[in-house]
């Protein structure tokens, strides 16, 4: 190949002008949803109060829906999210334009991608623009907990604002929790409740709030098929879910006994990642039909899974399973640092170990022999001090270092709280060849995280900042 010869001849120029109120909205006043998804193709970004006024005008709308819509049959049905917007576009490509194409989306639309702002934004301005046809339930992550444990609120603080977080919040507070579809199918997130015996059960709990850490919203937005699900358990029906750290598993006979007490057919849901994209579990023997199906609709899951993703589309009592790949994205560093800052730990780390060895020319048990000299003593004790603060400041240093070497390698399986896998590199590259060994890496992320976590994560996140890398200390 010759050398003057350019590899890409051109690359699109990103968008540079922000949206404002008056350039979102189509002579319709309703938003224009192709002018909206050409700019986020492009990187652009909206004011805080374009932002705003989508997000509002979407609340108005999912206020006034029921906790449990009823949806009928074409649909295509999305399960997780998790703000790849770039595989949002695509899956919106393969399950159907959203002008004629019926929709329900089954939550986690933020989190763990890097995109999650431009995925609600994008979704709220399809909702308003087709309020009859795409549909809106909420996911586990869509609550304030989550979103400060991991990447949401970071991302929407470092793109618009923080007053844009709490309208976020606000409106999520508003999701419908579950939906039947076709009068056959229960639609949720996560699954079912001890505490739910009917639908109807779920038509009277009050939504409009951060859910708790147990109850009906806690269940439908956390609970999974229990692990070994298409295995007999005989009279057991819930248990308390490990893996996540609340909430339950329901077993294969809490699911038969929910639908055939309701007159359904399955439960349709997300919340897991299939490798896949979907799964089919046991039927229920008195239909032969899946008694539970599991659908994850982000491909390549944090930039590590390889997984497939999959929406399902059911027409004409014929259900369809599409699966799709991920598409290219921009590259975020972690957290959203700047090249500048991410540098700083791995520079301190050389500075100080160039600085420790200069001082260092004797070592602690030869300064501590300076005798009968006051002034030499004085200089040896604060030649020790200084040597023990350098190494201290150099180990500090080598720990975000390796912090910030092994959250390159892992992606988004990297811990929002800063702490390194105790595994070798080499073994962690092992372990992130199949789709099990990554899903053991990601197993701790996978578990509601404690009070002590949120904090910790947001304390992590703001030591990420040229501050706190220059007094590491601290």
């Amino acid at each position: 190949m010759a050398t003057k010869v350019r590899q890409v001849v051109s690359v699109p120029h990103p968008a540079t002008k922000i949206l404002d109120v008056k350039d979102i909205h189509a002579a319709d006043g309703l938003p224009d949803c192709p002018r909206l998804l050409e700019h986020f193709k492009s990187e652009g970004r909206l004011t805080p109060e374009a932002i705003i006024s989508i997000l509002q005008a979407g609340t108005e709308i999912l206020k006034k829906e029921p906790n449990v819509l009823d949806l009928p049959a074409p649909i295509t049905i999305v399960g997780d999210i998790h703000g790849q917007f770039f595989d949002l576009v695509k899956l919106l490509q393969v399950g159907g334009d959203p002008a004629t194409t019926r929709y329900l989306f089954l939550g986690d639309y933020v989190d763990r991608g890097y995109f999650s702002l431009e995925c609600v934004i994008y979704l709220w301005s399809l909702k308003i623009r087709y309020p009859q046809t795409i549909s809106l339930l909420r996911g586990n992550h869509e609550c304030r907990h989550l979103t400060e444990y991991f990447t949401f609120k970071t991302e929407v603080e470092y793109k618009s604002s923080e007053e844009v977080y709490d309208v976020c919040m606000d409106s999520f507070d508003c999701l419908p929790l579950a939906a039947i579809m076709q009068k056959q199918f229960f639609c949720v997130h996560g699954g079912l409740s001890p505490e739910v015996s009917t639908v109807a059960d779920i038509q009277k709990i009050n939504r409009f709030m951060e859910p708790d850490e147990s109850g009906i919203m806690c269940d439908l937005l956390w609970a999974d098929p229990h692990e070994d699900f298409d295995v007999e358990t005989g009279s057991v029906q819930f248990l308390h879910n490990e893996t996540r750290g609340c909430s339950y598993v329901y077993t294969h006979k809490a699911a038969c006994e929910f639908l055939d007490r309701n007159n359904l057919l399955s439960v349709i849901r997300a919340h897991e990642a299939q490798d896949q994209g979907y799964r089919m579990y046991k039927p229920n023997p008195k239909t032969g039909f899946p008694s539970v199906i599991t659908i994850f609709s982000a491909p390549n899951y944090l930039d590590v899974y390889g997984n497939k993703a999959a929406v399902m589309i059911y027409s004409d009592n014929s259900m369809n399973i599409k699966k799709f790949s991920n598409s290219s994205h921009p590259y975020w560093l972690p957290n959203f640092m700047d090249v500048f800052t991410w540098s700083l730990p791995f520079i301190g780390e050389k500075t100080t170990e160039m600085l420790h060895s200069v001082l260092d020319v004797c070592n602690a048990d030869e300064l501590s022999d300076v005798k009968d000299n006051t002034d030499l003593e004085v200089l040896a004790e604060k030649m020790k001090e200084t040597i023990t603060h350098i190494k201290a400041q150099k180990d500090s240093f080598s720990d975000q270092a390796k912090a910030s070497e092994q959250a390159l390698l892992l992606h988004g399986l990297a811990s929002p709280t800063g702490e390194t896998q105790s595994a070798k590199f080499e073994d962690l590259h092992t372990a992130m060849q199949s789709f099990e060994g990554i899903k053991k890496l990601d197993k701790n992320n996978e578990k509601k995280p404690t009070t002590e976590n949120a904090m910790a994560a947001r304390q992590y996140r703001r030591r990420q900042t040229l501050e706190d890398i220059h007094n590491p200390m601290v």
